[in-house]
């Protein structure tokens, strides 16, 4: 059998202003008001508090009753609009103490590692080059390469075929990547961060920083494939 590890970035592995709660409402809401913009109808999004939830709504709409022209010009714009964000995000991102020695530890034990983000491959981009942290994935998957986005499990199922995993640690610190990693049947991690996303949940793990997650790989790697924890 063999176990990777899968981490999420922003606000797992690096800190950004999405960290922030009144960042998170203003782009929500300014996410609403484009997609209707966009030719999205408001029933669509009804309900949906979350930007990658209706960003999902909204592609799977687009698709089913959309042009093709429409939906280029869509993808387009929608793409151009969150990246505003994105950048600027990841521009002012800086790593969590945790992260590099975690890395490093995952290395020395032989652990292949991956990275499954909603954000775009430039931003990823520009945090990989500020934190010189590019060069422990050996899978990389970013928005442009999925249909949907996380809480959807579709980026967690490509980065654990390309790892050649059978056994699969997701490690992220909001509800929607423990909503991935349940549809993809991965052990979920969540640490703990400010915003306390985590909070009320209840993930295979809940940790106070990411140096606990070798030993817990180590660990459960020597239990029965179906064994279930929780920490924290």
């Amino acid at each position: 059998m063999t176990t990777a590890v899968i981490f999420d970035l922003e606000d797992t592995l690096v800190e950004t202003p999405w960290s922030q709660g009144d960042r998170i409402d203003e782009f929500r809401k300014a996410t609403r008001v484009k997609l209707i913009q966009l030719g999205i109808p408001r029933f669509v999004l009804e309900g949906i508090e979350r930007s990658t939830i209706m960003r999902n709504k909204a592609a799977e709409y687009a698709q089913n009753h959309f042009t093709e022209k429409q939906r280029q010009q869509f993808h387009s714009e929608i793409d151009q609009f969150v990246k505003t964000y994105e950048l600027e995000a990841a521009r002012k991102s800086r790593l969590f103490p945790d992260t590099i020695s975690t890395l490093d530890e995952l290395g020395r034990l032989g652990v292949p590692v991956g990275l499954v983000t909603n954000t775009s491959r430039e931003a990823a981009n520009i945090e990989f080059r500020t934190h010189e942290i590019g060069h422990y994935f050996k899978s990389i998957v970013t928005r442009e390469r999925v249909a949907k986005l996380k809480p959807d499990p579709e980026g967690i199922l490509l980065a654990a075929e390309e790892l050649n995993a059978t056994r699969v640690f997701m490690v992220g610190d909001l509800r929607i990547d423990l909503e991935a990693a349940r549809a993809a049947h991965a052990v979920c991690i969540l640490v703990k961060r400010s915003h306390g996303d985590g909070l009320n949940l209840n993930p295979d793990y809940y940790v106070d920083s990411l140096a606990e997650v070798p030993s817990i790989v180590q660990a459960a790697t020597r239990g029965p494939p179906d064994a279930k924890h929780s920490e924290g």
